[in-house]
C-alpha cells in the first residue's frame, strides 16, 4: 500500500510538471504590442485600409526577442503607416511626458484703425493655466472692443492646436450662438455647440468657463489667418467660421489635420493619439487630412502687414464697416 501510494504520489508530481510546461508563460512585451494593435484596430476611422490579422503577424515577427515595450514601437508605428493618416501618432513616454515648466502662451489684441486683431495661439491641455488662458483671451477682446471696431482679424497662423474648446470660449463673442461644427466617426457625430458664450460638446460643457461677454458691434465681419502652421485645434477654431456668410479666411493652406484624436495612455508612459473623427463645419462639409484652402489665398513670401492689409480691405466692404 506504502509503495502503490508513493507511486500515485509520484505519477501525479509527473503530470503536474507536464501540465505546467503546456501553460503559456507571460509575455508582456507581446501583451504590450497586441494591446496597442487593439487600439488602433478599435478606434482609428482608417481601419477598414489594413489587413489586421496580417499586420498583427507581421509585428510579432519584428519583435521577436524583444524584452521591453520601447522595443515594439517601430512595429507599433509601421502599423500606423499602414492607416495612412499622419495625424495618428506614437509618443514615447519622454514625448508624451509635458516639460515640468513650459510658457503658456495667450491671446493678446491690438487695433489697426477702426478693426480689431485678435491673435489666438495654441493652447496644450493644461487644466490649471485653462483659467488664466480664457482670462486673458476676454481682456484681449474686452480691450480692443473698447474702441468700437467695425470689423475683426483672427490670427490663426501660428496656432498648432492643443485644446480648441479654451480657444473656442475666447472666440465665443465672435461666433455666432447654436451649432460651430461637428465631429464625424463610423456610425456616430457629435456637434460643438455655443450657448450663452459656454462651449459644449453633446450638450456638455468641455471649457473650464462660460465666456458671456458682447460687443459693443454685435455680428461683425470677420478675416480669419491662417498658414502652414494652423493645424489640428487650431483648424478646427477655423472651421467654427466655415459657413458664416460674414467670415473670410486669408493666407495660406493649414497643415491638414482636420480630425479629431483621442488619447490612449500605454503601460510604459507612452501614448497613442489615434484619429478617431473627422471634422464637419455648419455646411455639412467633411474634412480631413487634406489642407484646408483660404478663401483668399496669399503669397508664402506676403509679410504679416500684407495679410492684414487684405483682410482689412475686405473687411471694409462689408455692411457697417
Amino acid at each position: 500500500m506504502r509503495r502503490m501510494l508513493a507511486g500515485f504520489v509520484v505519477l501525479v508530481l509527473v503530470l503536474g510538471l507536464a501540465t505546467a510546461a503546456t501553460v503559456p508563460r507571460p509575455d508582456p512585451v507581446r501583451d504590450y504590442l497586441l494591446t496597442a494593435l487593439a487600439l488602433l484596430r478599435a478606434h482609428s476611422i482608417d481601419r477598414d485600409s489594413v489587413d489586421w490579422p496580417a499586420a498583427e503577424a507581421d509585428a510579432l515577427r519584428r519583435t521577436t526577442g524583444v524584452t521591453a515595450p520601447a522595443g515594439t514601437y517601430s512595429a507599433i508605428r509601421n502599423v500606423i503607416a499602414e492607416l495612412g493618416n499622419p495625424h495618428t501618432i506614437l509618443l514615447g513616454p519622454t514625448q508624451a511626458r509635458p516639460p515640468a515648466a513650459q510658457t503658456i502662451e495667450v491671446p493678446s489684441s491690438s487695433t489697426t484703425g477702426d478693426l480689431a486683431v485678435l491673435t489666438v495661439p495654441r493652447f496644450v491641455l493644461d487644466p490649471v493655466a485653462e483659467h488664466r488662458y480664457i482670462a486673458a483671451g476676454e481682456a484681449a477682446v474686452r480691450s480692443a472692443d473698447a474702441s468700437r471696431p467695425c470689423g475683426w482679424i483672427v490670427d490663426l497662423r501660428r496656432n498648432d492646436g492643443g485644446d480648441m474648446f479654451p480657444m473656442l470660449t475666447v472666440l465665443a463673442p465672435l461666433l455666432d450662438e447654436g451649432k460651430l461644427f461637428s465631429f464625424e466617426w463610423p456610425g456616430g457625430s457629435q456637434s460643438v455647440t455655443l450657448r450663452a458664450g459656454e462651449v459644449l460638446a453633446g450638450g456638455t460643457p468641455v471649457a473650464a468657463e462660460a465666456n458671456p461677454m458682447r460687443l459693443a458691434r454685435q455680428r461683425p465681419p470677420v478675416a480669419v489667418l491662417t498658414s502652414a502652421q494652423t493645424a489640428s485645434s487650431g483648424e478646427a477654431t477655423l472651421i467654427a467660421f466655415r459657413g458664416l456668410a460674414r467670415a473670410r479666411t486669408f493666407g495660406q493652406p493649414t497643415a491638414g489635420f482636420a480630425t479629431g484624436n483621442e488619447v490612449f495612455h500605454l503601460s510604459d508612459g507612452a501614448e497613442l493619439l489615434i484619429t478617431t473623427a473627422r471634422d464637419v463645419d455648419r455646411t455639412g462639409r467633411v474634412y480631413g487630412n487634406t489642407p484646408i484652402q483660404p478663401d483668399h489665398p496669399l503669397p508664402a513670401t506676403a509679410t504679416t502687414d500684407e495679410v492684414i492689409a487684405a483682410a482689412s480691405a475686405w473687411l471694409h466692404t462689408q455692411p457697417g464697416c
